[in-house]
């Protein structure tokens, strides 16, 4: 990487996101990876965008099967991120998700569950960006999400309630 990559690596690295887990089928099995760039982008109709490394297995699955769901992880499932997280490693998802039948895995003890159809595919440089038609939400009980701030997994804690 050039000095310009290493530093927007290096900004991108604080700003604090949220960890969801993008899970899709591959050969007949849930399959996860672990990603911070995911964002609502739509209402009218629900979308909302993902972007996964060009050359990743979850993103030909995603490809073939037309079809992905997004988890929003909570702070006590560090666990989870970790194995979606795990690079050059098979991601295979039995441990932490249910099947929800055509290709559609939720994770387990997740904040929300968001199931998509492709919608639109745009490649932007190294990675592919997939616009996803949700079709369907599991809303998860409402705590704390898991965080993602300088390369490491934390937690939300408010300074101040508001009323």
């Amino acid at each position: 990487m050039n000095e310009l990559q290493l530093d927007f690596r290096e900004s991108m690295s604080r700003l604090a996101a949220g960890v969801t887990v993008v899970t899709t089928e591959l050969d007949g099995r849930p399959w996860g990876l672990t990603v911070s760039a995911s964002c609502s982008i739509s209402m009218d109709p629900p979308l909302i965008l993902i972007s996964l490394a060009s050359k990743a297995a979850s993103t030909h699955a995603i490809i073939k099967n037309d079809r992905f769901s997004v988890s929003v992880l909570a702070e006590d499932q560090i666990d989870v991120a970790k194995a979606g997280a795990k690079a050059g490693a098979p991601k295979f998802f039995e441990e932490f998700t249910e099947s929800k039948g055509n290709a559609n895995y939720s994770v387990k003890s997740a904040l929300a569950n968001i199931h998509c159809k492709v919608y639109k595919v745009v490649e932007a440089g190294d990675h592919t960006i997939f616009i996803g038609l949700v079709e369907n939400v599991e809303l998860g009980e409402s705590k704390s999400p898991l965080l993602y701030f300088d390369r490491q997994f934390g937690e939300f804690r408010t300074a101040v309630k508001s009323n």
